[in-house]
């Protein structure tokens, strides 16, 4: 299969958080303290896309990133 790219939304807040917890975790790619829930990439979608694009790589149903 071939990800596809397309605008992020809310439902795929989970796995972006889920994506972006070992940068802020477990490596020095970030200055956050504690990695995002859900809730909180849901709030930064809806700031971020008012003004710019977010983009996911998704297949078969699953946000690879």
């Amino acid at each position: 299969m071939t990800p596809t790219i397309r605008p992020a939304e809310a439902r795929d807040a989970s796995a972006l958080a889920e994506i972006y917890a070992p940068s802020v975790l477990q490596r020095a790619t970030s200055f956050e303290l504690r990695a995002p829930d859900a809730a909180e990439m849901v709030a930064r979608l809806a700031r971020v896309t008012a003004m710019w694009p977010w983009l996911v790589a998704e297949e078969g149903g699953d946000v690879l990133g």
